[in-house]
C-alpha cells in the first residue's frame, strides 16, 4: 500500500516537471530589419517636411504679390474718386451760382442794334452842331471821375465810352473800371455783372485776372463764401503765375474759417 502510494506520487511529479518550460541561455537573435527601417524613418520625415515648407513658402510669395496688386489697384481708384468727388463738387458749386443770379429779359421784338462798318467802329458818331469826342479823351475824363472817387460820374463816363467804342483797345480797362465804380458805391450785385461781362466779352484781356479777384472780394462783401471761393480757384487755376493769384490763395486760406452759406 505504502509502496503504491509512492509510486503514484513520483509519477505526479514527472508529469509537472515534463509541462515546464525549457530553459534557453542564449537570447535571441536581433531584428535587423525593424532597426533598419526605423533609421529611415527619420530621413524620410525631414525630406517631406522640407517639401511642404518649400510649397507654403511659394504659395506665401504668390499671395504677397497679389495684395501688393490689389493694394495698387485700390490707390488708384482712390485717386480717381477724389478726382471724381473734386469735379462733382465744383459743378455743384457752379449750379449754386448759376441758380442764385436771374436769366437776363428777353430782347423786344422790333429792336435791332445798329450795324457798323468796320471803319466807324472807333470812331464817335458826329452830330450837327456838336464836336466829336475822341475815345482816349472820353476814357481819360471817366478814369479821372473814379481816381477822385467821383464814382457816378465815372459810371456814366466808361457807360458812355463803351456804347461808342465797344471794340476799341481800351473797352476793356473800361469796362474794369465801370465794375470798381460799382464796387466803390457798395453796389456789389452791379459789380458782379460788369465784372462778368469783362471776362466773358474780352476774354483776352489783361484785367481779366483782376475782374476774377473782385469778383470774389464781392461775394465777401455779400457773405457769401462759398461763391467768393469758386471764384478765387478760378484766377489761380487759369492764371498760376498771375501777382495777384497770391492773393487768392490768402483768400482762400482764409475762407477755411468761414461757415459755407448758400445764396
Amino acid at each position: 500500500m505504502r509502496r503504491s502510494v509512492y509510486a503514484l506520487a513520483f509519477t505526479v511529479f514527472l508529469a509537472g516537471c515534463a509541462n515546464l518550460p525549457l530553459f534557453n541561455p542564449e537570447p535571441p537573435p536581433p531584428d535587423t530589419s525593424r532597426s533598419a527601417s526605423g533609421a529611415a524613418s527619420p530621413q524620410k520625415e525631414s525630406s517631406s517636411a522640407k517639401e511642404r515648407n518649400s510649397r507654403l513658402e511659394a504659395r506665401l510669395a504668390e499671395s504677397t504679390r497679389k495684395i501688393e496688386a490689389l493694394t495698387r489697384e485700390i490707390r488708384d481708384l482712390e485717386k480717381k474718386n477724389n478726382t471724381l468727388e473734386a469735379t462733382v463738387e465744383r459743378l455743384r458749386r457752379e449750379n449754386i451760382i448759376a441758380r442764385s443770379f436771374p436769366a437776363p429779359p428777353p430782347a423786344r421784338k422790333g429792336m435791332k442794334t445798329p450795324k457798323s462798318s468796320p471803319g466807324m467802329r472807333d470812331a464817335a458818331p458826329k452830330k450837327p452842331g456838336r464836336v466829336s469826342i475822341t475815345p482816349q479823351a472820353l476814357y481819360n475824363k471817366a478814369y479821372r471821375a473814379v481816381r477822385d472817387g467821383k464814382n457816378e460820374a465815372a459810371i456814366r463816363g466808361f457807360r458812355r465810352f463803351l456804347r461808342l467804342f465797344p471794340k476799341n483797345q481800351l473797352a476793356p480797362h473800361s469796362q474794369f473800371w465801370l465794375g470798381e465804380a460799382y464796387y466803390a458805391l457798395r453796389q456789389y450785385p452791379e459789380a458782379l455783372d460788369e465784372f462778368l461781362n469783362l471776362i466773358t466779352r474780352y476774354p483776352k484781356s489783361r484785367k481779366v485776372p483782376d475782374a476774377y479777384y473782385k469778383r470774389g472780394l464781392a461775394y465777401l462783401r455779400r457773405n457769401f463764401p462759398l461763391n467768393a471761393t469758386l471764384e478765387f480757384e478760378k484766377l489761380v487755376e487759369s492764371f498760376p503765375s498771375h501777382p495777384i493769384s497770391k492773393k487768392a490763395r490768402v483768400q482762400l486760406q482764409n475762407l477755411r474759417h468761414y461757415t459755407p452759406r448758400k445764396p
